[in-house]
Order: structure tokens, then C-alpha cells, then sequence
């Protein structure tokens, strides 16, 4: 059929999910002191069988607090996709990216970000972790960051976070743009900040031309909660329902659709105690993006082959 040319076509790019599966812990001589999120030895497995399953379609799925060597190992077994852990290429920050097998992966770097306490220092290190793809012949950056959290209930730490946040994203945007060239940037993670409460971080992106997935897109199925929302039972601490598990975008020269929803919203794994509780502490989400490109015509109005 002749084309219109004030048409646009829609094509689906790529599924990229971002999750915090909540296993940092306290290790001492191989044991584990103290769990920063509990129930862990009932949610691994279950978390692992969950991205198997991988009802959302990702390509790409974006994991923070995926600390220590049994958690890496056990996702590297993920079925049908390549895991890529930022602890290969530098200290453990647990951040490791699962890459749909059949996409090539290259030029994965690290970066460690500053501590803003001791906790971070020792037990739970944050930083960015990013990798290069191509999906249909559209180079993609892929960033995976983790940025300090408020230091449950220390006002100390808390009056430092925004501030300490805001260097660390300056930081992860800068690697993400260094040499980008025609590449589309994907950056996305536990940003421990919702855009309403710390509009300064968040205008850090949107100042550099990124998007932010949930804000900007066209579709977005909350599921009825946020990413951190204290309807989810095994959160710690009182702190109010907010989004702060992200996906920014960096377009390159052709228009960007994205649709997000949240994921990992259902409470169905029983605890030891007998609760029903989710596979973390926060509820994820996944973004499809989609590339906009204006449709060519015939200007004789024939059919194109």
C-alpha cells in the first residue's frame, strides 16, 4: 500500500528491566552476620526461577544488591541469557546485568562511587557498571548503577544524600556519554530518589537530553505501588511510597516511544514465618523502548518493495 508520508512507524527496540534483588549482607569468615533485607535464602532461588521465567520479555535486565559470589554465580545460570557482573571488572558493587543470549556484549566497564558511610565502604559498595550492545543493527550503551541510599534513619547520612547522589549520577552520566557517538543510552538502577522529593537530581538528567522512562513515557501500569512502597512487607524503615528504581534514556538522532510498568509487584512466596511476601524489598520495572522514524513515501503512489 502507498505510504503516507506524514506517518511514523513504531518499532520495538529493546525490553530492559531494572530490579534490586536486596541481598546485601554482612559477611564474616564466610558467614553471614546480618541480613540487610531478610529472608534471603527463600528469595534467591525464588528470584532466580522468576528471571528464567522471564514473563516480562527483557532483553536486558539491570540487578543491584546482587552481592557476593554465590549470588553471581547462581544468575549466571540464568537460562537463555549471558550474566554480566560489574565485580569482573573491579570491586563487588553488586551490580550484574543479564543479557539476552544472542546479543553480542562488549566494552564493559565499572566505576566504584564514592562511600558516603562506612556500610558502604565495607558491606554494600554502590557504583555503575555499564556494557555496549546491538539489537537490529542499533548500538545501544547499557549503564547499571546503584546510588547511596539515606542510611536508614542516621540524620547525618541523610542530610548528605541528595548532594552525594547528584556527584555519583554526575559521574555515571559522564562515562555514559564520554564517546557515545550514534549510540542510544540506557541508564537505569536503584537511583534511591524519586523525582518529586529530589527534583535537582533529577533535573541533572533531563539539563543533558536523557529522558526518564517512568516520567516521560507513553504507558505506564503502576500495578496500584511504587518501586519502594510500604505495602511490600519486608521494607525497612518508614519512608514514603516513591518511585526510585529508574530507567533514563539518552536518545540518538531518531525519536524515542517507551512504555513502563512495574514488575516483581506479587506477593506470592511464603517466608519461614508463614507470611506471603515478594521476591525483594523493592518492586521493579521494565521499559520498552521504541524507535519513531518517518515513514518514506512513493511519490508516485505505488507500493514499495
Amino acid at each position: 500500500m502507498p505510504r503516507n508520508p506524514s506517518t511514523h512507524a513504531n518499532f520495538p527496540m529493546i525490553r530492559i528491566a531494572t530490579f534490586n534483588i536486596g541481598m546485601a549482607r554482612l559477611h564474616l569468615l564466610g558467614r553471614t552476620l546480618r541480613e540487610g533485607v531478610p529472608h534471603q535464602r527463600t528469595r534467591l532461588p525464588a528470584i532466580a526461577a522468576y528471571l528464567a521465567r522471564n514473563a516480562e520479555q527483557a532483553d536486558v535486565w539491570l540487578l543491584q544488591e546482587a552481592y557476593g559470589r554465590d549470588v553471581a554465580r547462581l544468575l549466571a545460570r540464568t537460562p537463555g541469557f549471558r550474566a554480566v557482573a560489574a565485580r569482573t571488572q573491579g570491586p563487588d558493587s553488586g551490580l550484574v546485568m543479564l543479557v539476552r543470549k544472542g546479543i553480542k556484549v562488549s566494552h564493559a566497564a565499572a566505576l566504584l562511587f564514592p562511600a558516603i558511610d562506612w556500610v558502604e565502604r565495607f558491606v554494600a559498595r554502590k557504583g555503575m557498571h555499564c556494557i555496549e550492545i546491538s539489537v537490529d543493527d542499533q548500538p545501544f550503551r547499557i549503564g547499571n548503577m546503584h546510588t547511596s541510599y539515606d542510611g536508614r534513619g542516621r540524620a547525618d547520612v541523610a542530610a548528605r544524600a541528595p548532594e552525594t547522589r547528584q556527584r555519583q549520577i554526575t559521574m555515571a552520566l559522564d562515562s555514559m556519554e564520554r564517546g557515545a557517538g550514534d549510540r542510544v543510552l540506557v541508564l537505569g538502577g536503584d537511583f534511591n530518589a524519586a523525582a518529586a522529593l529530589e527534583p535537582e537530581t533529577f533535573g541533572l538528567g533531563a539539563l543533558r537530553g536523557w529522558l526518564d522512562a517512568r516520567i516521560d513515557a507513553e504507558t505506564h501500569d503502576s500495578s496500584g505501588v511504587t518501586t519502594w512502597s510500604r505495602q511490600n512487607p519486608i521494607i525497612n524503615g518508614d519512608d514514603p511510597d516513591q518511585d526510585i528504581d529508574h530507567v533514563w534514556v539518552r536518545p540518538s538522532s531518531h525519536g524515542l516511544t517507551m512504555a513502563t510498568h512495574h514488575v516483581a509487584t506479587a506477593h506470592d512466596l511464603m517466608a519461614p514465618d508463614g507470611s506471603m511476601i515478594p521476591l525483594s524489598d523493592h518492586y521493579g520495572l521494565a521499559v520498552e523502548i521504541r524507535q519513531t522514524l518517518p515513514c518514506t513515501s512513493n511519490p508516485e503512489g505505488e507500493d514499495s518493495q
